[in-house]
């Protein structure tokens, strides 16, 4: 099914609200068949969702110890790809580019973003004198 979907214009690489893309929704529901034939296909199958959670990690929560095995080598093999790829100068469809946009709104205005930012501006301007 997910081979016919993209064969008809479907993307893999888009993603939910919170950022989910295909490979966390079958990490979810422990759909090995389905994580399989997304990397097959070359989908992002590390990729984070809003919160910091990558597939291997809705895996494990929800106890797919199949789907968290499978991901832990898939997760590597889908990394080095993307850096060969960029080597070669292979095209990936991996951003969903009004995710991206939204996430960078979210996370201006969610508090967990702001307090992360702030964290890490702290720690960069520490000891340093901040011109007003």
């Amino acid at each position: 099914m997910v081979k016919l979907l993209v064969h008809h214009g479907a993307r893999l690489c888009l993603r939910n609200d919170v950022g989910w893309t295909p490979a966390h929704f079958a990490a979810e529901s422990g759909r090995l068949g389905v994580l399989r034939t997304l990397h097959f296909l070359h989908a992002a199958i590390d990729a984070a969702d809003l919160f910091g959670d990558t597939p291997k990690r809705i895996a494990e929560i929800y106890g797919h110890k199949d789907c968290v095995k499978f991901l832990e080598i898939a997760e590597v093999e889908c990394r080095d790809y993307r850096v060969m790829a960029g080597l070669k100068g292979i095209q990936l469809d991996q951003t969903d580019e009004d995710w991206e946009l939204k996430k960078e709104e979210l996370e201006k205005k969610t508090p967990h973003a702001q307090a992360k930012y702030t964290l890490s501006t702290q720690k960069k301007t520490r000891g340093k004198t901040v011109k007003q």
